[in-house]
């Protein structure tokens, strides 16, 4: 019984065993098949970043149609395009050759293929981007002015060896995957035969790639590095040195004078690299021949090889030695001329070399005391800058003693705006309007220079808000700004507001000379978005009346903007704009519908010439009835011998609420100012500096730069120096650079440093924090006999203040005018470095320690209400040095600030009153006192001998 019953389990387990299926077990895919699917995956990826590209492509090309520059475009277009199949034809060919000269089967040549197409698209799209320097490469400009070393043109480091280094990069790449792929392909070939050599022994693997290709493609290489070694002789002119370095840039004495230098060093390795690559190259023929006797070669190259490794370490042994034996003990005096070549090269490279210095020293306590009312009647002090025409933001880099001021604003970056804070609070009047900066400007009014602080009513809806939970009102309803606002910048209130002179919607103003006939924005510092005109029944809103609004609807032929007539513009502008299904579905799109884009003026001027560096602080003023952005442009290079390299652009506090990249540079002309019509976006490039730079630019755009003979009068009376270019010639280079003998300039024997002043609002622990002091806007009398003669005599001028290192007096002013024909004049006045005269931080201190004053800040600064130390300006007038300082009080609830009181710092001694005359007023009749006082004590007579107490 159990027997049979084991046989019936037996064969039932048997029928399960037959019928059940058999599973395969997974596996890891093959090496092969997961390259091959990645590189698929990287190709749609590469195909629809191409695609994007041509997008931006299109995009472009309407705009500078649309601006009247469409040459412009093709210029750019074509060189970028040569480039591109230049870098894909050669970097295509280095890695798909070794395919076909080596039998690695379809499979194997496929993967090769493929590589090759996405590796050459990158390498392609990288060597177009490099379009600009080619434009200006191999074309013959030049500087006139040759270098000291090798006696070639300025114009070949600018011009041409930037160029030779970017072909030299990519052909050593080109070279590198053909060198890889040939030894892979080599090797991937002799896997496919059979007992082939054992691939285990290091030795036979060579010998297995050293094939012709292979060969080929290292004496290539071998070639191109050899070329780039000997391209750095010329480097030399323009390396950086290290911080113990006698010089900060160039060649010193040991780079260029005897056996032993770095120049005949760097022939040495040249020579060598080709010795070493054909030595190598011989190695692997043999390697790859059989016959006899190549084992013989194979060792005499193999030693070849390496004495000349060798001899090129010998050779910069004894160039490390001769520095510190024969070069080092003798600093500075055989580094002089060198010295020399260093800074006359970096105030060239600047435009140091242009400055006038002036020996100055202003009336001290003693000296006569001129009258109130002629203190009072001087253009500087007239329109003295109470109201700052600019707002002060903390670097990106927040130093230590910032810290506590992120706290108390709850993370605000924002140091001082009493103006913008104003504006913001009186002059905004709706919701969608706002004012993003504030600026400096001037105009004659009633036959007098006057000078104003003046901002845009834009529309910044940078972000989605509640209010605007519909796509097509930030793109299509709320589309512009509108207007001016403008106060005098020495007008005060009675209430301690401003004093305007451009306001409210429709603008108002007390000098027709203000007044804008096209008051509307649709490009400014805020408009961030695109935004459409003419839209399909929906009424795009002009600026709000009394109860409602205006609309507006763009006439057809106003060339405003960009028409979208046509389906690939729907879809690129779609792409472009992050509201792809909006706008190719949207029926509220027409033929005649509008689309502004590119709306900020300095990406606009940007995105036509990028080549050019842009002052970050664009600023409006009103030209012919129209409101037109000026935006301060300037042509650069990082490649000019010998000059020390800089980063240009924002650095200590912010002049932009919009942080642009810096650029590091060694040669910068101020040659270029741009404009863009606020209402339709039209561009100007006027050229007023005939720079070799910007010569050379002219020459590949004939037609974007205009004349400066054809600049509008309102623009030209408009004319600002650049702030971020004046803070990098005097706050970076002229305090170290105007020592120009190179014995001087070694021993730092008079650096100098920026001033500082208490600036901002006071915290609540009663802790002022102090800033440096940045470029200030002031209106100067150059006919006082201090300040070289000017035309016109009232000179619209930004001025610095800065003291000796590490002390706190007073010891430079430079000054650049901006009126022309005597724009970008540069002078210094300098103060004997023998004389004290207070310097802005000590008249500061003077402020915090007269009782009275520091009393009522005290008091002030409650809780609840904060006092705001303003910008402590530096007035020349005649021999008179005034520092003016206004005293803000604002509630910490609304930032609604007040200028309630005016500070003067006349020969070290404060004055605190209710404006700015009074506080002249009550100092000229006290030091007139004082002096009265002491010319009597002078003049009693002395009975028993001894002298009268000072």
């Amino acid at each position: 019984m159990s027997s049979s019953a084991e046989a019936i389990g037996g064969a039932a387990v048997e029928a399960l065993r037959i019928e059940l299926p058999e599973v395969e077990l997974p596996r890891v895919p093959r090496a092969a098949l997961l390259w091959s699917r990645g590189l698929t995956i990287a190709g749609v990826l590469m195909t629809l970043f191409t695609l994007d590209v041509i997008t931006v492509l299109f995009a472009d090309y309407w705009l500078f149609q649309s601006l009247g520059l469409p040459d412009v475009f093709w210029t750019n277009f074509r060189m970028g395009a040569q480039l591109y199949v230049g870098a894909f034809v050669a970097f295509a060919a280095a890695i798909s050759v070794p395919a076909f000269t080596h039998e690695i089967g379809s499979r194997g040549r496929s993967f090769v293929l493929k590589t090759a197409f996405l590796v050459a698209s990158i390498a392609a799209y990288l060597a177009a981007t490099n379009y600009s320097e080619f434009l200006l490469g191999g074309r013959g400009f030049t500087f006139d002015k040759t270098d000291p070393v090798f006696g070639l043109d300025i114009g070949f480091y600018a011009f041409d060896l930037p160029n030779l280094w970017i072909a030299w990069r990519y052909l050593t790449w080109a070279a590198f995957f053909f060198l890889f792929f040939s030894v892979a392909c080599a090797n991937a070939e002799r896997a496919r035969e059979a007992g082939a050599l054992p691939l285990s022994r290091l030795r036979a693997r060579i010998a297995i790639s050293s094939t012709l290709p292979s060969r080929i493609a290292w004496c290539l290489l071998g070639v191109l590095l050899a070329a780039g070694v000997w391209l750095t002789r010329y480097d030399l002119l323009l390396k950086n040195n290290s911080d113990a370095a006698t010089i900060k840039r160039g060649a010193q004495y040991l780079d260029v004078v005897g056996l032993f230098s770095s120049l005949n060093y760097i022939w040495v390795t040249t020579f060598v690299i080709l010795g070493f690559t054909a030595a190598i190259a011989v190695v692997l023929a043999a390697l790859q021949d059989a016959r006899p006797g190549e084992r013989e070669r194979f060792r005499k190259a193999w030693r070849v090889a390496l004495w000349l490794v060798v001899f090129d370490f010998g050779f910069k042994s004894a160039v490390v030695v001769r520095y510190w034996l024969f070069v080092k003990p003798n600093e500075p005096v055989i580094q002089l001329p060198y010295i020399a070549r260093h800074i006359d090269a970096t105030r060239e490279g600047y435009g140091l070399g242009g400055i006038q210095e002036v020996d100055f020293l202003p009336n001290r306590p003693g000296d006569p005391v001129p009258s109130a009312e002629s203190l009072l009647a001087s253009p500087t002090l007239k329109n003295a800058p109470l109201w700052p025409g600019f707002v002060s933001y903390l670097e990106r880099w927040i130093d230590t003693q910032h810290s506590q001021r992120i706290l108390q604003t709850q993370g605000s970056a924002m140091v001082y705006g009493p103006t913008l804070e104003l504006l913001q609070q009186q002059q905004k009047l709706r919701t969608y309007y706002n004012f993003i900066n504030v600026d400096s400007v001037r105009y004659t009014v009633n036959g007098e220079k006057k000078m104003f602080v003046s901002a845009v009513r834009e529309t910044p809806l940078f972000e989605p808000v509640p209010w605007l939970a519909y796509w097509g009102q930030r793109f299509m309803m709320f589309t512009h700004g509108f207007g001016l606002t403008m106060a005098t910048a020495s007008g005060v209130t009675p209430d301690g507001g401003l004093d305007y002179v451009s306001w409210d919607i429709p603008s108002k103003v007390t000098y027709p000379e203000l007044a804008v006939k096209e008051p509307r924005v649709y490009y400014g510092e805020g408009s961030a978005t695109m935004a459409f005109s003419n839209v399909h029944e929906m009424k795009e809103l002009d600026y709000p009346t009394d109860q409602d609004r205006a609309e507006i609807f763009l006439p057809e032929g106003e060339n405003v903007g960009v028409k979208i007539d046509s389906l690939w513009k729907r879809l690129v502008f779609g792409w472009r704009s992050g509201k792809f299904w909006e706008l190719v579905f949207s029926d509220l799109i027409k033929p005649n519908t509008r689309v502004h884009y590119i709306r900020t003026p300095v990406d606009r001027l940007a995105r036509i010439a990028p080549f050019l560096f842009y002052d970050s602080n664009p600023y409006a003023v009103a030209v012919d009835g129209r409101i037109v952005w000026i935006v301060n442009a300037m042509t650069t290079s990082d490649r000019y011998p010998y000059s020390l390299i800089e980063e240009l652009g924002d650095k200590s506090d912010e002049r932009s609420p919009f942080p642009r990249p810096t650029r590091w540079i060694n040669y910068v002309e101020d040659s270029i100012k741009g404009t863009v019509d606020a209402t339709t976006g039209k561009i100007t490039f006027y050229k007023i500096k005939d720079g070799p730079v910007v010569r050379a630019w002219q020459k590949v755009y004939p037609s974007l730069f205009t004349p400066a003979e054809k600049m509008p009068e309102g623009v030209r009376k408009q004319l600002t120096y650049p702030t971020q270019l004046l803070h990098i010639q005097f706050d970076d280079l002229y305090i170290y650079y105007h020592m120009k003998d190179p014995m001087y300039f070694f021993n730092m024997e008079d650096m100098w440093d920026d001033a500082d002043e208490v600036l901002g609002p006071i915290l609540d622990t009663g802790k002022a924090i102090t800033f440096s002091m940045e470029p200030y806007a002031c209106m100067l009398d150059t006919g006082d006999g201090v300040l070289p003669r000017s035309n016109p005599r009232v000179q619209y001028s930004q001025a610095m203040v800065f003291t000796p290192e590490k002390a706190l007096n007073l010891r430079g002013i430079p000054i650049v005018y901006q009126d022309p024909p005597d724009y970008g004049k540069l002078v210094v006045l300098q103060i004997p470095k023998g004389q004290y005269v207070i310097g802005p931080e000590q008249a500061d201190a003077a402020t915090d320690q007269e009782p009275v004053i520091s009393q009522n800040f005290s008091w002030w600064n409650r809780r609840g209400t904060e006092v705001i130390r303003g910008h402590t300006t530096l007035l020349p007038i005649g021999k008179e040095i005034l520092y003016v300082e206004p005293i803000f009080l604002r509630s910490e609830q609304n930032h609604l600030p007040q200028l309630k009181k005016v500070v003067v710092i006349m020969r070290g001694k404060p004055f605190m009153e209710n404006s700015l005359p009074e506080a002249v007023r009550a100092a000229v009749k006290w030091w007139d006192e004082h002096n009265q006082e002491e010319a009597s004590k002078r003049a009693a007579p002395v009975s028993d001998g001894s002298r009268p107490a000072a």
